[in-house]
């Protein structure tokens, strides 16, 4: 329990570093979708292996698997981010029944910024799981 504290802890953190990111990237400076999610899950996903290696897990496991171990979990789990992310910008941006709801979130950010959102979560479920079963195990 200690560890999906912790790991909810840094997770926040890094959460508010990818949409820090995302938000400069694709809000102020309007660069794609795509690019703007990956450079953020890129930043947060170096904050996240470097505090869950240190505090969280407290790992010793040798560095070079470890890291290809978290490297491949990270691009699983950003795999199934790109596709919520392209999911949720599909729906927000085409489907009839979502219309009023992009009218109305349109008011604070891109629908597609929204997305995002939708998207981090779907990551941070996912990696959570592959982090704690495969990458940190002891």
């Amino acid at each position: 329990m200690l560890h999906f504290i912790k790991y909810n802890a840094i997770g926040i953190v890094n959460t508010l570093i990818t949409l820090a990111v995302v938000w400069v990237l694709h809000q102020w400076l309007d660069w794609g979708k795509e690019i703007s999610n990956f450079l953020g899950f890129v930043a947060g996903g170096i904050n996240s292996y470097l505090m869950n290696r240190i505090w969280n897990f407290r790992s010793n496991n040798r560095k070079r698997t470890e890291v290809v171990r978290f490297l491949v979990v990270f691009l699983l789990s950003y795999a199934l981010n790109l596709a919520a992310l392209e999911g949720t910008s599909y729906l927000l941006e085409n489907a009839e029944w979502c219309r009023s709801f992009t009218v109305w979130i349109s008011q604070f950010m891109k629908p597609t910024y929204f997305a995002n959102i939708v998207a981090n979560v779907v990551y941070v479920l996912a990696s959570f799981m592959l982090y704690k079963k495969w990458v940190f195990r002891k």
